[in-house]
């Protein structure tokens, strides 16, 4: 039976066993009482030595923690034939092979089950990058620690950092963090083998103020859709509707872009958009959180172009262009801006940006209302749980005053 705690606060002097046949002892001088273990486990000739443990009520509370702990190294010492007292190095001594790529593979697999499919293409497209700016094969090992930080700061964000991509490099700082709390969660590694405080942010990340998309005034937004209407790069048809539709509908170019004529419901007048669309921003396997456009007659003047292009297509802005998708590429709206002169002061998303204002101060409608239209989920306190209300009427009121603020500023669909 191991010592009891009364026997170890009341003894003064010398040593006294923990446990019979334990070979491991209390040494007690005076207010002092440590904890040690005599052992010739990987020692070369097998002679015996001191292993010293700790102390009492600092490092242990109870004689059994002292010899589980006891026990514990001498099985990690037996296995791998090492001297006990280099127990606190056991991390490097027991160096693991798991190489970041397969860390970066199991993770990847691991968020699969929680992203749709272009989200998890995009996630594996950053990994592989970050992988490419690293030694082929490197071990995570290799990156534990401080010096494991300064090495991807050096190799991963500097890069960016230098040609002023600030938010990629806060990315894919990020982007690491995540995967090794997640190879630490999963018991893949120790947490001694991962790098120092990828949480924390680098002073170039602090030092960054993030910028909205560009975006005009509404005081300079006529002119815009006067260029807009002119189209002086001599675009497309399917380019030019498409930047338009981005406009009118306020939803992300990708959603707007993969439409389907199919998703038009002629009871409810509007555009219903199934929420696994990209660009919606649902969690995967979400089946309820639709969103909803409703039709306004400019918008219905402009799909009525579209069905003259693509009424037997299934997409309503199918391209037979080669390309990723069979449909115009999201990129195409913004080449468009650019092509018309507006890069830097207006893209497709700050169309969002003008939108909200407008509606806000202009029509004096609810931000809430305006934000659901704009695709965003509000799901605040435990009625959001309960909530998937369509909201056809009011989203409806937004939308037409919207449009017809385009329609009274000359907007040609």
């Amino acid at each position: 039976m191991p010592i009891s705690a009364r026997q170890i606060n009341k003894a003064i002097s010398g040593t006294l066993s923990v446990e019979k046949g334990s070979s491991c002892y209390l040494l007690v001088k005076g207010k002092s009482k440590r904890f040690y273990g005599v052992t010739n486990i990987g020692s070369s000739g097998r002679r015996k030595y001191k292993v010293y443990l700790g102390y009492w009520q600092k490092d242990f509370n109870s004689s059994d923690k002292v010899l589980q702990q006891w026990n514990e190294m001498k099985t990690w010492g037996l296995e791998n034939n090492c001297d006990l007292r280099r127990y606190g190095e056991r991390f490097n001594v027991n160096k693991s092979e798991v190489t970041l790529k397969k860390v970066v593979d199991l993770f990847i697999q691991h968020k699969t089950h929680h992203q749709k499919s272009d989200s998890s293409k995009t996630f594996r497209n950053r990994f592989d990058r970050i992988l490419r700016r690293l030694p082929d094969g490197i071990l995570v090992d290799d990156l534990a620690g401080y010096e494991g930080t300064q090495f991807i700061k050096e190799k991963v964000l500097d890069p960016d950092v230098a040609q002023g991509k600030i938010p990629t490099a806060k990315r894919y700082r990020q982007m690491l963090n995540n995967l090794f709390n997640y190879a630490v969660a999963d018991r893949l590694v120790h947490p001694e083998q991962i790098p120092y405080r990828l949480d924390m942010q680098f002073p170039f990340e602090s030092e960054h103020k993030s910028r909205p998309h560009p975006h005009l005034s509404w005081n300079d937004f006529s002119g815009f859709l006067q260029v807009l209407n002119l189209n002086p790069c001599n675009a497309d048809r399917l380019t030019d509707l498409s930047t338009k539709a981005v406009l009118l509908m306020l939803t992300r170019v990708s959603t707007v872009v993969s439409m389907q004529w199919d998703w038009f419901d002629a009871d409810k007048d509007c555009w219903v958009i199934p929420s696994e669309t990209t660009g919606l921003k649902r969690k995967k396997g979400d089946i309820k959180n639709h969103h909803y456009i409703p039709n306004t007659p400019q918008l219905s003047r402009l799909m009525d172009s579209l069905r003259q292009i693509n009424r037997n297509e299934k997409y309503v802005f199918y391209s037979p262009y080669k390309g990723r998708y069979p449909y115009v590429s999201k990129q195409t709206p913004n080449d468009h801006l650019k092509n018309l002169g507006y890069q830097g002061r207006q893209d497709v998303h700050g169309f969002r940006h003008v939108a909200t204002n407008a509606l806000v101060d202009k029509c004096e409608m609810d931000e809430r209302m305006v934000s659901r239209c704009l695709g965003h989920l509000h799901k605040d306190g435990s009625i959001g749980h309960y909530d998937f209300a369509e909201r056809i009427k009011p989203r409806k009121v937004v939308h037409e005053c919207w449009n017809q603020l385009l329609d009274d500023e000359g907007l040609s669909v």
